[in-house]
């Protein structure tokens, strides 16, 4: 099964916020083309004749080439035209995973993408949990909550994600926890809750990617679902 953890953000996207998103994640281990499965990427227009779907044809470290991928996709209107690039983590444990950027009516998703086949173990969904918090936090996500192949995407408006149920893994900022209310986040029943640098929480209420209906229940009903 594939899934992802997605992320809305409420600012208009520019070239610094994408460069800073992809030197980012250099910084944290991220390679292109360097492991397991060829990289690739995908520009999606609203003239498909102007699509751009690549794969390369060896893997070869090659993350400079990120650069001139980034440069290719900020050609189009980044408003309306969907990108997506499939990168490789080389740390403690190795793994690969899509970053898409989506647009929507109300600005931007920002998706990180995996599945059974790149992640296959809870090591290394942790180690991939803690990339994606660390890139929360970073860029001041509003939130961000995990989701499978079988969901749709979240909602891109707050007072419409706080009607919907937390799932097993979820990313509140600042002003979304005053909202919710600190104590009553931070005393969830749940495999980890942790305070965020910036002010946000983390709630990891299972690491199992098929769900655990027991858990989610109890953090459901303890958060007033």
């Amino acid at each position: 099964m594939d899934w992802s953890i997605q992320f809305y953000y409420d600012k208009n996207l520019d070239s610094v916020f994408i460069n800073k998103l992809f030197y980012f994640l250099i910084s944290r281990g991220v390679k292109y083309n360097a492991y397991k499965f060829e990289g690739r990427y995908s520009i999606l227009t609203e003239d498909p004749k102007k699509d751009i779907e690549y794969s390369e044809k060896e893997i070869k470290e090659s993350t400079e080439k990120l650069s001139e991928i980034i440069d290719t996709y900020l050609k189009f209107d980044i408003r309306t035209t969907h990108f997506s690039v499939f990168l490789s983590y080389l740390g403690e444990f190795n793994y690969c995973f899509w970053v898409y950027i989506i647009p929507t009516k109300n600005k931007y998703l920002i998706s990180f993408e995996a599945g059974e086949h790149l992640i296959p173990d809870e090591k290394t969904f942790l180690s991939f949990i803690n990339l994606c918090k660390d890139t929360f936090v970073r860029f001041n996500f509003v939130y961000g909550i995990f989701r499978s192949e079988y969901q749709a995407y979240i909602p891109s408006n707050e007072e419409n994600f706080l009607k919907i149920l937390p799932d097993i893994v979820n990313f509140y900022s600042k002003p979304l926890v005053d909202e919710i209310g600190h104590k009553k986040l931070i005393s969830t029943p749940a495999r980890k809750v942790e305070e965020l640098e910036n002010g946000g929480i983390m709630l990891l209420v299972c690491t199992n990617i098929l769900g655990c209906p027991d858990e989610l229940d109890r953090a459901n009903n303890h958060l007033g679902y």
